[in-house]
């Protein structure tokens, strides 16, 4: 038994239907192809948008922010702010751990202060918050510096009468950038261990911390001779803020009132109560001698001699 199989004839009716139909069909598939949103990044390089266009490199200096590359300024391009640090005053030396020996007991050596002093100054001005310290002059920043030969170590210190704004920055701004000191170290001094303290202002200086300037003296207009001109009264001579007080002289004869102890981590001594002049700084624990009282300030004599006298806060030693 055999099984026949004839082929369709070319002159079939169905045929062109069926080629019609695959054409339609081709024509809407290359059509609807061509509508799809192909993502951009899936693109050949000769695709119907062209390839997609490279990032340009955003350098060493640069960051993103929203898409976009923001160049940042080099570190060396950020402002210093003007800083004025006045000469360390010596507070004492020592020849063993603790700085015990009065500033009269050492030899202060100059080059040392001097260092320290231009060193400090050039590592505020650097300080995250002394721009805007620049911005109020009429506020300072007390540093003390303790100096370690034996160990190389440098000691910072923030002075209570400090009145600059995040004043704690600073001390943490200064440990970090002091260093290195190699040029300090090789400073000859008698003694092992010094304690400075210094005091910095920022920004422009005030009118007080400037020496003024006399004015010229003009020279006054003739008047009439039958019109007396009277005598100008003679300028007032303003009270010295020590009259009435003992002389230093007479504080290191004076009888003891009693001993006492700095409280504060630093003692402000004046030679005058509340607007004297600044002769020193003492560090907590160290041992006064009250041997006057003015109101709420004390008279007190201090170091192995009791060479050394001024006036204090009361509540600075604990009084």
């Amino acid at each position: 038994m055999s099984v026949r199989v004839e082929r369709a004839k070319s002159d079939s009716p169905r045929l062109p239907l069926t080629l019609l139909g695959a054409a339609v069909c081709g024509l809407l598939g290359y059509r609807g192809a061509l509508a799809v949103p192909w993502p951009r990044e899936m693109e050949s390089g000769g695709g119907r948008s062209g390839a997609m266009e490279p990032d340009e490199p955003a350098g060493p200096a640069a960051a993103v922010d929203g898409g976009r590359a923001v160049v940042l300024a080099p570190a060396a391009a950020v402002p210093r702010a003007p800083v004025r640090v006045n000469a360390g005053a010596l507070q004492g030396c020592g020849d063993g751990e603790e700085t015990d020996l009065a500033p009269a007991s050492c030899d202060a050596p100059a080059a040392v202060e001097a260092a320290l002093r231009a060193r400090l100054a050039e590592v505020l001005s650097r300080c995250p918050s002394a721009m805007e310290a620049a911005r109020d002059p009429s506020r300072m920043l007390s540093i003390g510096l303790r100096v370690d030969r034996p160990r190389r170590r440098l000691a910072v210190l923030l002075g209570r009468s400090s009145s600059v704004a995040d004043r704690l920055s600073y001390v943490a701004c200064v440990r970090e950038q002091m260093g290195p000191l190699e040029a300090l170290w090789a400073l000859p001094a008698a003694h092992p261990r010094y304690l400075y303290y210094f005091v910095a202002r920022f920004g422009p200086l005030r009118a007080d911390d400037v020496a003024p300037t006399p004015a010229p003296t003009a020279t006054p207009e003739p008047t009439p001779a039958a019109v007396p001109t009277p005598a100008p009264a003679p300028a007032a001579t303003p009270e010295p803020a020590s009259a009435g007080l003992p002389s230093a002289a007479d504080l290191q004869r004076m009888r003891s009132l009693g001993p006492a102890a700095v409280t504060w981590s630093v003692a402000i001594i004046r030679d005058a109560p509340r607007t004297g002049a600044i002769v020193g700084r003492l560090v907590q624990g160290t041992a006064v001698e009250m041997v006057d009282r003015r109101g709420a300030w004390y008279a007190i004599r201090w170091g192995r001699i009791g060479t050394n006298v001024g006036w204090t806060f009361r509540q600075a030693i604990g009084q």
